[in-house]
């Protein structure tokens, strides 16, 4: 990864939407870069725009006015080909379900993007022990999404976003669904894999300290990304 681009930068995002024959202004001229290897926490209560703001950062929306670059490359405005292999080669994404796949085990949903991508099974599954070992997991390849408990599954699914060596992950409520030491170890991990990978993270939630655990904070209100004070990590 050439540290000398930023993972991801957003300029001028606005977006509208047009709700009972009314303009609702979503985003407002947002801002943001993203280092190589640093944690981005976003605060926002329900409704704020949260997921607005993650759709457009993966090229999913395209925002009225401003543009997205993921290291160095446009998105906003790119063909949907150009998208895709954005996506696909530099990006990853965790969500507040897990979706995995239940009829496959922990290794083979892992394994999956680098399989649907052509590499060879064995490449695909050394790969995937190496990042479940990384998540914790190095006992549980086999085992099916039911047979895992719900912080168990969350860490699949974010050894699964890393399959590819993506520059970002961006992951929505990542622990939304978990009770608070399953969340505590999810949480870990993600930070734990900042480091050692060099990939970097959005972290969009409604959570206030899972937010503040990043190297920088930012809290998304009336369509505003501002500064919402000093992360834990410089604490």
């Amino acid at each position: 990864m050439n540290s000398g681009v930023a993972a991801l930068v957003a300029k001028g995002v606005s977006k509208t939407f047009a709700q009972g024959g009314q303009r609702l202004i979503v985003l407002r001229g947002i801002d943001l870069s993203v280092s190589p290897a640093e944690w981005v926490g976003v605060v926002g209560r329900s409704g704020a725009g949260k997921s607005t703001l993650l759709h457009i950062l993966a090229g999913l929306t395209d925002p009225d006015e401003g543009s997205v670059e993921v290291m160095g490359q446009t998105l906003t405005g790119a063909s949907p080909a150009l998208r895709a292999r954005i996506r696909n080669r530099r990006m990853g994404f965790v969500y507040q379900l897990h979706h995995l796949l239940p009829e496959f085990s922990a290794l083979e949903n892992v394994a999956m993007p680098l399989l649907l991508g052509g590499a060879r099974f064995a490449q695909a599954a050394a790969r995937g022990g190496e990042l479940l070992a990384a998540v914790g997991l190095a006992e549980r390849l086999e085992h099916r999404p039911h047979q895992l408990s719900g912080g168990e599954r969350q860490r699949v699914a974010v050894a699964r976003a890393l399959a590819t060596e993506p520059a970002i992950v961006l992951a929505d409520e990542p622990t939304g669904n978990l009770d608070r030491e399953s969340a505590e170890g999810v949480v870990a991990v993600m930070s734990d894999l900042v480091r050692t990978t060099g990939t970097s993270f959005i972290v969009v939630t409604h959570d206030a300290d899972l937010a503040a655990r990043g190297d920088k904070t930012f809290a998304l209100l009336d369509g505003v990304l501002s500064t919402a004070g000093k992360s834990t990590r410089d604490r």
